[in-house]
């Protein structure tokens, strides 16, 4: 797995973002904690985060409308977001969003191109399987061009993913969102630089195969997330997850690894800043 991201030579200023990253503790680095779900409380929960020592998160971004009001929802807070066409929201996106695109990578605080992907749970149309494929192979050329990592999203398409990572020849890095595919695939992303996104699906009774791949992996491949409001963990009471849940993954990561969860919030931490922020003297 690279220890380095392409913008450790990077020349330009560090985004104004990056000031706002606090002492380690647990960071949640995929959380859509904009989404109406968490409209009637959104304060309280975030407050009850903070309580369990939860430092901070990532909004990923899904479309055009979503993401034009991600910087404004994140400042004065230690949330950051990223920006992307999600495969899921596949009809709310338009070949021009491509150039919306461009335009705020180029002049925004984003630090990640994503959520985007491959989405091929149930059988998809041919015309639907191109769409998704060129606006995927329009953002890694986006994220290749202003050096950001991506956040990917696959499902049911991981071969296909790893194959077009391949032929760009990106190099950029990134996380692979709530992984869950096999070991020999966690191995091919890891060998393109890619972590490996660990959330509430550890939690499940019979997630034996990722169980076994999480220990067979080195620590450093991954990096902890919720994916809140969805993805609720089995063990939860409510249907809406929440990042209040995540120091739970990280306890059950801890354990898996034989660690304390102080050793393995800093570890996380350096993850993070290697990944995310290459270029900040500032701790998470």
């Amino acid at each position: 797995m690279k220890k380095y991201s392409p913008r450790d030579s990077y020349s330009g200023s560090l985004p104004g973002s990056c000031q706002k990253l606090s002492s380690p503790g647990w960071f949640d680095t995929h959380c859509h904690f904009d989404f109406p779900a968490f409209n009637p409380d959104r304060r309280a929960v975030w407050q009850h985060c903070e309580t369990l020592g939860i430092s901070g998160l990532i909004v990923p971004g899904v479309c055009r409308e979503q993401g034009e009001r991600l910087a404004s929802f994140c400042a004065g807070q230690p949330w950051f977001f990223a920006l992307g066409l999600h495969p899921c929201f596949s009809e709310r996106h338009r070949m021009a969003d491509l150039d919306w695109l461009e335009q705020v990578l180029s002049t925004s605080e984003c630090v990640a191109v994503g959520e985007f992907g491959l989405h091929f749970s149930r059988p998809v149309d041919l015309a639907v399987r191109q769409q998704q494929r060129q606006l995927f192979d329009a953002q890694i050329q986006l994220a290749q061009q202003y050096k950001l990592p991506v956040i990917l999203h696959g499902v049911g398409a991981h071969d296909e993913i790893i194959q077009a990572l391949r032929l760009a020849r990106f190099d950029g890095g990134g996380v692979v969102h709530a992984f869950s595919g096999s070991e020999q695939q966690a191995r091919q992303y890891l060998d393109l630089g890619f972590c490996l996104g660990l959330g509430g699906l550890l939690l499940r009774p019979n997630a034996h195969r990722l169980r076994r791949t999480v220990q067979q992996l080195p620590l450093e491949a991954w990096l902890l997330e919720t994916d809140a409001p969805d993805m609720t963990p089995a063990i939860a009471a409510s249907r809406r997850n929440s990042p209040v849940f995540l120091p739970l993954v990280g306890v059950a990561l801890a354990r898996i690894k034989q660690l304390t969860p102080a050793a393995l919030q800093a570890c996380q931490a350096d993850s993070i800043r290697k990944l995310f922020f290459p270029l900040s003297d500032h701790p998470i």
